[in-house]
Order: C-alpha cells, then sequence, then structure tokens
C-alpha cells in the first residue's frame, strides 16, 4: 500500500485487492488490451462502449480490468492507452471472478486473458478513470516497464510446433483449442485491410497481419495471425528469425483457406517479446532462427529443389497407390511432413517441346520464384540491391519440368524435375536448353518417354503455405524390362 498515490489517492498493488472495495486506486502496466466493443444502449438511446486491460504490477501478479462509458469515454482509452504504458488506475470497483477450476468458466476466460488473482478490476465512468502515469516518476514506472518482456509462466513449459500440429482440431471444425508456445519470427506479410464479415457499430476496416512462426522442432513454419491493431503496430518492429515470441493461450485451429492448422492472436492471447530472463530454451531458438534460410512469406510456399537428400539413402520401395496413401490417404503419418521413396514406373509425361512450361525464372538475390512476364523479383530488398551499381542478370532460368509417372497401380502426376537435378539427367543447362531447335528438344523427350526407370522420390506433403502435394525427382535411371519383372515380382 503505497500513501502517495496519484492526485493524492491511497494507492494498492493488486495483491491488494478485496471485493469489499469500491474505489480501488493502483499503478500498473498494461500488458494486453482488448478491442472497444461499442454498442447502443436503447434505454437511453445513445451509443456506449466497453474495452478491457490487461494490467501487472508485479512478477505474480496479474488482473483484468473492465472499463464501462459512453462511446467518447472508451474511444479516448482506446487512443490514449497501450501496451506497455503504465497507467493509473482510480476509482476502480473490485469483484471477484471464479477461480478457473469450476464448471462454466472455460469458455467466459476466453474472452480476456487469464489472471492470477481471484480477483478483477471494473471501471465505470463517472466513478473512475485510467490514465496515463507521469513518465518523471521513474521509481514507479522503470520497474513496471521490465515486466513487458517478463514471461509469468515457465519458458520450458511451452510445447512444440510440431506436437500441436499433431494434436490440432481436424477439418471436421471441432472447438479451437488454446496453447503456450516458444517461437521465433521467420517472415511477415504486409498489413492487409478486410472488410467485417458483419458490421459492427462504429467499426472500420479490419487489419490482418500474418506471420510464418518456427521452432527447433518446425522448420517449415506455421502460419501466425494477429488481427488487434496494437499488435500489429507492435510486430511492425519484430524482425526476422530474430525476435522470439513467448505465447500464451495462442488460438489453435483448423484452417479451411490453408487446408491445415493454424495459429492466431485470441481475446485471451498473452505475448511476451524478447522473453526474460534469457533462458537455455530461448538461446537455443535464436540459433536456431539464425541459422535458418532467410524467407519471405511466399518462399514458404516455394518447394527447395536444391536441398534433396542423398539419392542413395532413398531405399524404400512403394507402389503410386501407396505413395498417395502415405501422402494424403490412410497411411499418412502426422509426425512427418515428408517422406522418400523408390518408384519403378514409366515415364507417361515428359512435355518438353510442347506447349507446357518447363522452365522458370528465380531471382539472383533472394531466390524467389518470378512470373515468366516478368523480369524483376518484386521484393524490396532485391530492388534495392540491384539498383546500387549492379548490372548483370537480374533472374536465373531453372528446369521445371512436370512428369508423370506410371506403374500397375496408378498415375503419379504432381512429379517434378527440376534444378540441378534436371541439368544432370539432360545433360545441359536450361539456358542452353532454350537454344535448342524443336526438333532437338523432341529427340530429347524421347530419351524418357514410354520407358521405364527406377526414379527416387522425395515427397512432401501439402502445408499451410503449400497447399499442393509436391513430389521431386532426386535421381532417375533407366531400368531393363528383366530387372523391372523382378522388382515388381519380388514387391
Amino acid at each position: 500500500m503505497n500513501e502517495s498515490g496519484y492526485r493524492g489517492k491511497r494507492t494498492y498493488r493488486l495483491a491488494d485487492m478485496q471485493p469489499t472495495m469500491t474505489s480501488f486506486s493502483t499503478v500498473a502496466l498494461i500488458i494486453a488490451k482488448s478491442e472497444a466493443n461499442v454498442f447502443l444502449d436503447k434505454i437511453n438511446n445513445e451509443q456506449r462502449g466497453v474495452i478491457s486491460f490487461t494490467l501487472r504490477d508485479s512478477k505474480r501478479d496479474i488482473a483484468n480490468c473492465k472499463c464501462w462509458g459512453s462511446r467518447a469515454c472508451v474511444d479516448e482509452y482506446v487512443d490514449m492507452l497501450q501496451i506497455g504504458d503504465v497507467v493509473d488506475i482510480v476509482g476502480a470497483k473490485v469483484m471477484a471472478i471464479m477461480p478457473p477450476n469450476k464448471p462454466g468458466t472455460s469458455e467466459q476466460q476466453r474472452y480476456h486473458p487469464r489472471g492470477t488473482l481471484p480477483y478483477a478490476l471494473v471501471v465505470n465512468e463517472g466513478q473512475g478513470h485510467l490514465v496515463k502515469h507521469s513518465v518523471d516518476d521513474a521509481a514507479v514506472v522503470q520497474p513496471l516497464l521490465q515486466l513487458i518482456h517478463l514471461s509469468h509462466k515457465p519458458l520450458s513449459a511451452v510445447l512444440k510446433l510440431s506436437d500441436v500440429r499433431c494434436a490440432a482440431p481436424g477439418a471436421e471444425q471441432r472447438p479451437a483449442v488454446y496453447v503456450d508456445l516458444l517461437v521465433a519470427v521467420a517472415t511477415m506479410r504486409p498489413v492487409r485491410e478486410l472488410k467485417r464479415k458483419v458490421a459492427r457499430l462504429g467499426s472500420g476496416l479490419l487489419q490482418c497481419l500474418e506471420l510464418v512462426v518456427i521452432d527447433t522442432s518446425y522448420a517449415d513454419g506455421m502460419v501466425f495471425t494477429l488481427w488487434h491493431k496494437d499488435w500489429i503496430r507492435r510486430a511492425r518492429h519484430w524482425q526476422p528469425r530474430k525476435t522470439i515470441l513467448h505465447l500464451i493461450d495462442v488460438r489453435l485451429s483448423h484452417s479451411q483457406f490453408y487446408g491445415c492448422p493454424v495459429l492466431s492472436h485470441a481475446s485471451c492471447t498473452l505475448i511476451y517479446e524478447q522473453p526474460q530472463p534469457q533462458s537455455a530454451e530461448c538461446q537455443a531458438l535464436l540459433t536456431f532462427a539464425a541459422n535458418t534460410p532467410l524467407k519471405s512469406f511466399d518462399m514458404f510456399a516455394q518447394i527447395d529443389v536444391e536441398q534433396l537428400p542423398a539419392a542413395e539413402h532413398i531405399q524404400t520401395q512403394m507402389s503410386v497407390r501407396q505413395i498417395y496413401a502415405r501422402a494424403e490417404g490412410e497411411l499418412q503419418d502426422a509426425t512427418s511432413d515428408q517422406f522418400t521413396a523408390v518408384l519403378y514406373a514409366m515415364v507417361s509425361k515428359f512435355d518438353i517441346d510442347g506447349l507446357a512450361t518447363s522452365i522458370n525464372k528465380k531471382c539472383k538475390s533472394c531466390q524467389r520464384l518470378i512470373p515468366n512476364n516478368r523480369n524483376d523479383c518484386d521484393n524490396e530488398s532485391c530492388l534495392l540491391e540491384f539498383s546500387l551499381c549492379y548490372t548483370g542478370p537480374r533472374f536465373e532460368h531453372f528446369f521445371n519440368i512436370n512428369v508423370h509417372l506410371s506403374d500397375q497401380t496408378g498415375t503419379l502426376i504432381e512429379t517434378r524435375l527440376s534444378g540441378g537435378v534436371a541439368e544432370h539427367l539432360l545433360g545441359l543447362k536450361a539456358d542452353a536448353f532454350q537454344l535448342l531447335s524443336e526438333r532437338r528438344k523432341t529427340e530429347l523427350k524421347w530419351r524418357f518417354l514410354l520407358k521405364y526407370f527406377e526414379v527416387k522420390l522425395l515427397i512432401r506433403k501439402p502445408t499451410a503455405m503449400r497447399k499442393d502435394l509436391a513430389v521431386i525427382i532426386v535421381d532417375m535411371e533407366l531400368i531393363q524390362l528383366d530387372k523391372l519383372i523382378e522388382k515388381i515380382t519380388v514387391f
């Protein structure tokens, strides 16, 4: 308890709250903020609103504060008070809340972050208010500001991305679940503005920021979506591969758009940026993130055709039907996003001399795919790099040939022969291929078409950023008919 509170009022610590207090005042740090909810008061025929803040004043004590008032009052709170501000709460009423283990409280708790105390604060316009604490009061402000990075839950208790992907609700639309994670920001998309599906009083466009986050268990990353304006504003300072986030009660659900589990910020979510104290878990994640290639958001959807397993390590024989069953059907293994296989099959499509595109472009700087009708990458950092006294080509061509492989069980239509593997098998570079006559291209095609091969494949299942199955040829070798019969018979 402190006798020198705001405007001479007695101020308390959050831990001092009792349900009999009707004019409670304290100084605390805002660690979360809800969106304002504006509604029409039918009795007075005027717009009113409510907004919630999650407050913290020590390592242990966290409580929620709900503020009710006129539309103008709530709008003032929205504009004046931000996450990370130290504020004076004056004239609040203390309310007891049901403990988490009581029946019927779980859904209610999803409307705001979970506090660590059995009480919450209510501020009504005309009886109490919130205001920023004086920045000149360093003795009070500085210790509270340190709490913005101090997680109140142990970092060692988080789940892994690889685990939550397997445990996530499926496409049958089961209820979302809420989990704790320690992740690194891998990349971010530009902020988008969307129209709300359901119009809300006083609401404009909805902002959306999509990120990819990774941890040491899952370098392919998961999509993490922010809808909250304050967190989107703070996220502008996050740096790919350098920013660590401790996500508490982040929403995990199945996305119909992406066709897989995704993460999103919810009303109950707390985020600690660059969590302190620096732990072994944080250091391991920073090291892992620093050694992960820097990619744009769109590049997480691309297939790296150069980072492939060694062909001699691929030994498991499968049929076309088994490959599809393991990738998308009844033999799926949810713990792995890729697998390898040896397939004995006939090349039933190898269209390198027709209208189909077999050559693509990629940026020489970031390796991002470039549409064939363009010559420049639209990545701002690449445009800047190329504008600084760079006179060479800004893109390079590479093979990306769609191949169909057929055996007695079906046809694998997603197969790609790309990059250095294609150059090795075809015996020439992509630029040289484009200079060949149509007759020479046709001759090259018939070296493969309708012939049987032992094909070693890397199969990558669909992910959030890549909706389609990807099948990449690691190596292929012409096989004689007698050996083919032996392999198929034994198999």
